[in-house]
């Protein structure tokens, strides 16, 4: 075999391509749309963004839908929840904007005017990245607000909700005003000392806040007349955003290294996907306490559906002074008509009330899932019950009304001008 030939596939083989990094395409395959190397880490961050962004949107679809299906109408959280995600798409369009210019690849691989154009990318996603956090936050004080009628939750509501702003503007202040005041933007290859000291001071106004949130909602379910489990919900619905710290955490971490690095555009792609996972989290966060079991554990009457739903399926809307009730259900229907009847055919003279069939009533059951119930009987049942509640061996405290009235009637003979008859009395003991 001669020296100079070579085993295997030539060079011209289909589907290889000598010293390329990938295998060239096969007829009627498209080229990816990113490719993950060493040097270039661009694919994680589209990946990241992408899928942070989707996550966020289909968590704000959930809250539209409880809106529309059991409020009817938009609070102020539901508004400062919905500007978290408009500031939250655009900052995902800015660090899209980051790898169109470079972001995540090798600095030698970044162009001079991709380089500035991804520098300002990131200054302007910075201070929304503060923003959408603040109006998270800022959704749910103003649930707090929503759901509570006592001053004090509401108190410690508006503190949080202060609280919350101050650190915020105090937080765009310390990272927009940074660097060269000419150019703020510019940290790679500048010298911008603290940089990740001002990082690590907003990342401890983040957790501070975060705490407080949990601590008003703790205060607030140990006032709530609800047995412990229901509690338990109402207190896990807003723990649940207590995991955002953990990313504001290791994001500080990468931070780090890519501010010390001198390949900042591509070690920066951990930080980056940081970022994306604490925003999306915060989003989805401030819809998790509005959803239908907490408010069921949570309000007895404060926050509940407009147009309740009954067993039936039918709702009970009201429109000023008019009200649509449901119809009884045939069980209980007939329970009443039994209860107010006093002969075998369902009838009586005597009887104080009855239900026709088909009657129109109230819903069996609440939104609230609070139980009521009515039971109308005849005259000759309420004297048996009376004499039951006279009772001496009975140890319950007992409320009685004695009811007196007088019926006064007149025959034909009276009304001619004779003598008419004595108004009867009758008393009644209920």
């Amino acid at each position: 075999m001669d020296a100079n030939s070579t085993e295997g596939p030539s060079a011209d083989s289909p589907g290889l391509h000598v010293g390329a990094a990938t295998p060239s395409l096969l007829p009627g395959q498209s080229p990816p749309f990113a490719v993950i190397t060493p040097t270039d880490q661009a694919g994680i961050v589209l990946i990241a963004t992408a899928l942070a962004l989707v996550f966020s949107v289909i968590s704000m679809l959930i809250r539209l839908f409880i809106r529309f299906e059991f409020r009817h109408d938009f609070a102020r959280d539901d508004i400062a929840a919905g500007a978290a995600l408009v500031l939250g798409g655009i900052q995902s369009g800015l660090v899209f904007g980051q790898v169109s210019d470079g972001f995540g690849k090798t600095i030698d691989d970044v162009s001079a005017s991709g380089l500035v154009a991804m520098q300002k990318s990131s200054y302007a996603s910075d201070i929304l990245y503060l923003l959408v956090l603040w109006l998270t936050k800022c959704s749910i004080a103003f649930l707090f607000i929503r759901l509570s009628p006592y001053r004090g939750h509401i108190f410690c509501a508006n503190i949080c909700l202060c609280m919350s702003t101050v650190f915020m503007v105090v937080s765009v202040l310390i990272i927009a005003l940074r660097c060269d005041l000419h150019a703020p933007w510019i940290f790679i290859g500048a010298q911008c000392p603290g940089l990740l000291a001002r990082w690590e001071a907003v990342a401890v106004f983040d957790v501070v806040t975060e705490v407080f949130l949990f601590a008003v909602s703790i205060y607030m379910a140990q006032a709530l007349k609800l047995p412990f489990s229901k509690k338990a919900v109402v207190v896990l619905a807003f723990a649940l955003r207590l995991p955002v710290i953990f990313p504001s955490i290791i994001r500080l971490v990468f931070l780090g290294t890519q501010l010390s690095s001198d390949d900042p555009t591509l070690t920066g792609v951990a930080a980056s996907v940081c970022t994306q996972i604490q925003l999306s989290y915060a989003i989805i966060a401030a819809t998790t306490p509005c959803l239908r079991p907490f408010m069921t554990a949570l309000s007895t009457h404060y926050g509940g559906p407009r147009e309740p739903r009954t067993p039936q399926g039918s709702k009970a809307g009201n429109s000023g002074n008019s009200f649509s009730l449901a119809s009884l259900s045939a069980r209980s229907r007939n329970a009443a008509v039994a209860s107010g009847a006093g002969g075998a055919d369902g009838t009586s003279e005597d009887a104080i009330g009855s239900i026709p069939p088909g009657g129109i009533g109230m819903p069996v059951t609440r939104w609230d899932q609070a139980d009521y119930h009515v039971a109308i009987q005849s005259r000759a049942k309420v004297s048996a019950d009376a004499g039951s509640l006279q009772s001496e061996e009975s140890q319950r405290m007992i409320i009685s009304k004695n009811t007196e009235w007088q019926v006064e009637y007149a025959d034909e003979h009276s009304l001619g001008g004779g003598t008419a008859q004595p108004p009867s009395q009758h008393s009644h003991h209920s």
